[in-house]
């Protein structure tokens, strides 16, 4: 037979028992036809009785899969660090007045947009100043989407941070973690909204460059953590943090040079702690104050020009007239070489002892003066605004 006759031969005669088997088949299909349409249509409760059906993951294993599972590329310190931060970043925008040309009216329009993290679950929320600075209006928009009228708490210019509240209560609120214990080459994650709230909570990987980038500003000096994960416009206010979940930064800058790359910038949790306090408590920073000049750091061969003992210590260039270390008798030319117990041997180390400081309290200062130690006690007083 051909592949063209096979198609034109006469068929085969069937048989009484093929016709048999065929009628058994088709009824017991008919049968279970029928108790399906029975079961789904007529008796609708009886599959809802029925449990869940449960789908093994995808290794195979016997155990049931949840919405909390994740595979094993997903299962990793980075996502679980995000879910647990997410819920408390939010975005900021800041509207202010604007005159309309077109119109010749006056009208409230967006002035800027930034990012912010719920440090209190009564709705209070740090940000950056620059964030907030100049606004006439402020609203925050929560991780749901809910937006919310804000009022600003304080700022402080000084440290680039600000606080803001919303009336809401019982939020979620971000761990705050100790900038003090971070190493250099750990991973880091930066969370905010760069480019507005269009792309609110926008993620970014990288790791701590640099623990201290210090910036002096009168007698203070301010640690900014250094990191390559990439900090946007709109990302200002919003947290750095570690794989433990835990903020240890705000992010506020990046350094926009041609040519320069992942050189971003936040200030460390432990100021954002003491800052975000202050502004709660007195809606302004106290810092304590002992009112010198910084003439430079003693080394070996500054110790050797003015013969002292020492080869540590902060030269102090002038005093600040009736200010607090004048009126304890430090003039200019002396040599602070301790300062609460702890030895100076730069001016940074002199300014984080006072700032750990309360206004009010006293510390006893070491000194050199033509070669002869001596000790005062100096009364922290206030920073003021300004200085004659």
């Amino acid at each position: 037979m051909d592949f063209f006759n096979g198609f034109t031969n006469e068929p085969k005669r069937t048989s009484l028992f093929s016709v048999l088997m065929t009628a058994l088949l088709g009824a017991v299909l008919g049968g279970l036809l029928v108790a399906f349409i029975i079961f789904q249509f007529i008796n609708p409760n009886a599959a809802k009785s029925l449990p869940d059906p449960v789908f093994p993951q995808e290794s195979n294993d016997t155990i049931p899969y949840t919405q909390r599972d994740l595979p094993e590329y997903q299962n990793t310190a980075i996502v679980h660090a995000v879910e647990r931060v997410l819920p408390t970043v939010v975005g900021i925008t800041n509207k202010a007045m604007n005159y309309d040309f077109f119109h010749g009216r006056t009208i409230l329009a967006e002035r800027a947009t930034g990012t912010g993290v719920i440090i209190d679950q009564n709705g209070y929320i740090v940000t950056n100043n620059h964030v907030v600075d100049g606004a006439y209006e402020l609203s925050v928009t929560l991780s749901n989407g809910e937006e919310i009228p804000a009022l600003l708490v304080g700022a402080d210019p000084a440290t680039d941070l600000a606080v803001v509240k919303i009336e809401k209560s019982s939020l979620p609120t971000a761990q705050m973690g100790n900038s003090d214990n971070l190493a250099v080459g750990e991973a880091a994650i930066a969370i905010g909204n760069p480019l507005g709230i269009a792309f609110s909570q926008t993620v970014t990987v990288g790791v701590i460059s640099a623990k201290e980038r210090a910036i002096n500003i009168n007698e203070h000096n301010f640690n900014f953590i250094q990191t390559d994960a990439a900090i946007n416009d709109g990302n200002s206010g919003g947290p750095l943090v570690n794989l433990n979940g835990e903020v240890i930064g705000i992010n506020t800058a990046k350094i926009k040079i041609s040519g320069v790359e992942g050189m971003g910038f936040a200030i460390p949790s432990n100021t954002v702690k003491m800052i975000s306090r202050d502004l709660i408590r007195h809606g302004r920073i106290i810092r304590p104050w002992i009112g010198v000049y910084h003439g430079g750091d003693v080394d070996e061969s500054l110790a050797a020009q003015l013969q002292l003992p020492v080869t540590h210590g902060v030269l102090i260039q002038d005093v600040v007239a009736n200010g607090p270390a004048q009126r304890a008798g430090i003039r200019r030319g002396d040599v602070i070489v301790a300062m609460a117990g702890q030895n100076i041997s730069k001016f940074s180390d002199m300014r984080r002892i006072i700032f750990e400081h309360e206004v009010g309290d006293e510390i006893e200062v070491t000194f050199f003066r033509d070669r002869q130690e001596q000790s005062v006690t100096i009364r922290l007083a206030e920073l003021p605004e300004s200085i004659n």
